[in-house]
């Protein structure tokens, strides 16, 4: 008779890991070029829109022109003229801001915290979302106000302040998401908050301050660092909304003690955001075919 150690383990053969790797191969693989396929990821849920985004490729660093000439293959990776990121500023510094914050969670080993914070910190998070929407609605009535309506707005919407704004949403956003993910997710979910003090958030800002003088600088050598932050961002989202629901559905709460265990749910979340993007898109098409919206 089997043992109770050997029906534990087949219960988590792990199909997961084999797909996720199958599902990066493919999506490696597929014939269309990289930066395409970074757009198609976000094109259901963002406009897209050129005066949103960071363009780069047109500005040169110093030493950047040597360094193409030494290296003929960075004509390949790195263009050269004027290229939009895959999401807007807002969005990118969101998702962006989201992945980062879950990443490095593990770093400072509050990967399984599953505890909200303490009330100063869940202020601070509701402060970074309101600034966030303030910033936004301000930036929609200044774009009303350009179509032609008599609608003020407080200031000239900016680049810069989309991706910070976002940025910090997008920590926030984790915040308060990751530690009902973990809670669900892990057995041995740790009894903390992801953040216990105000300093603890201070390296991701920092690192958001980073992405933005890389955006700003406008160079195609980091062109596509940063653009791959942005199919990563909307995927961790919403694969961490969804690991929630196909756990609470299938009644398996707090199951998995290691990531071998974890893999096949957040396969099947993964899935699902797939799913998601694509028949986002699909609406998308369907209304406003393959251009910018607005």
């Amino acid at each position: 008779m089997m043992d109770l150690a050997q029906q534990e383990k087949r219960k988590h053969v792990p199909w997961g890991a084999a797909f996720l790797a199958a599902a990066v191969v493919a999506f490696l693989i597929f014939p269309s070029p990289l930066l395409t396929k970074f757009y198609a990821v976000g094109f259901g849920i963002c406009p897209q829109r050129g005066g949103h985004s960071y363009f780069m490729g047109e500005t040169r660093l110093p030493g950047e022109d040597a360094l193409r000439a030494a290296v003929p293959l960075l004509g390949v990776v790195a263009p050269t003229e004027a290229t939009k990121l895959p999401v807007e500023a807002r969005m990118y510094g969101m998702f962006a801001g989201f992945f980062a914050t879950w990443v490095f969670s593990f770093l400072i080993g509050r990967g399984k915290a599953a505890l909200m914070p303490k009330p100063l910190i869940l202020f601070i998070y509701f402060v970074f979302i309101v600034v966030m929407a303030v910033d936004g609605v301000n930036a929609t009535f200044s774009d009303l106000n350009k179509a032609g309506l008599p609608i003020p707005f407080a200031y000239a919407p900016r680049l810069d302040l989309r991706f910070i704004t976002g940025w910090l949403c997008g920590i926030a956003m984790a915040g308060i998401v990751l530690p009902v993910v973990n809670y669900c997710l892990w057995r041995d979910a740790q009894p903390r908050a992801l953040f216990e003090r105000l300093r603890e958030m201070a390296p991701l800002v920092l690192f958001g301050i980073l992405l933005l003088v890389m955006m700003a600088s406008g160079s195609g050598l980091l062109f596509y660092p940063l653009a791959v932050l942005a199919p990563l961002g909307i995927l961790a989202t919403l694969a961490a909304l969804n690991v929630v629901l196909v756990l609470t559905l299938g009644r398996r709460e707090r199951f998995a003690s290691n990531w071998r265990e974890a893999l096949n749910p957040l396969a099947i979340a993964l899935v699902l955001s797939v799913v998601e993007l694509g028949m986002l898109s699909l609406v998308r098409y369907a209304a406003f075919g393959w251009g910018e919206i607005g």
